[in-house]
């Protein structure tokens, strides 16, 4: 029988948070990018696909990939449920950069560098599948002393919101760590935004001004 805390779909579950702030992830990708109309999406990291159907629903074609099984049969089966045409393929990115020879105008990397050993690594194949003007969306963690207490300490040990030793604080990328690397490399990070938790409202929010903790950044490709 399935566990349906494991459900990718299941609001309760396993992957509440997730469902909490995705209607945020959603705004602020479109936001950065606002017509994905019949464009080619690359989702890294796509989980069950909250962010793939998302997208999909926008009209944008949408390629999702990610390495476990599990994962990828939820979203298949929720896709075919909402007749929505998305390219899942079972890969590591590491072996779908090998293979893949497609270009993308939009790639979503989400909640995926903080846990990669040479993000560096990732990131400049991620760049290369970028199509020229093409936009990249990250959101990871960054690494400071208040990170370490709420992102790893608090969130996976006294809230349990995610499962103990799930972050590594060694992994975590400073924004400006992150701009350095892209600049150099022709992608122009356009913005820096950091997710907030609003522990009186119970809510989530975007803050310009506030990337201690976790934030998105956006960057553009150079023609």
């Amino acid at each position: 029988m399935e566990d349906l805390k494991k459900n990718w779909w299941n609001k309760k579950g396993d992957f509440k948070i997730l469902h909490k702030i995705n209607p945020i992830r959603v705004n602020y990708i479109l936001k950065n990018f606002k017509n994905p109309l019949k464009k080619k999406v690359l989702d890294i990291g796509c989980g069950g696909g909250l962010i793939s159907e998302a997208l999909s629903f926008k009209g944008a074609f949408v390629t999702g990939i990610d390495e476990n099984n599990k994962n990828l049969n939820q979203a298949k089966n929720h896709a075919k449920i909402n007749s929505l045409k998305i390219n899942y393929i079972k890969s590591s990115f590491d072996n779908f950069y090998k293979k893949n020879k497609n270009k993308f105008d939009l790639i979503l990397c989400l909640e995926v560098l903080e846990h990669i050993d040479n993000f560096k690594k990732t990131l400049q194949q991620i760049t290369t599948l970028v199509k020229p003007k093409g936009t990249l969306v990250l959101s990871t963690i960054n690494r400071n002393f208040f990170s370490k207490l709420f992102a790893i300490f608090i969130a996976e040990n006294i809230l349990n919101w995610i499962p103990k030793n799930t972050h590594t604080y060694s992994k975590l990328i400073k924004p400006e760590e992150l701009r350095s690397f892209l600049n150099k490399n022709k992608i122009n990070v356009t913005d820096v935004t950091g997710l907030i938790f609003n522990p009186l409202s119970g809510q989530w929010m975007l803050d310009k001004n506030n990337y201690l903790i976790n934030y998105f950044c956006t960057a553009k490709k150079s023609s």
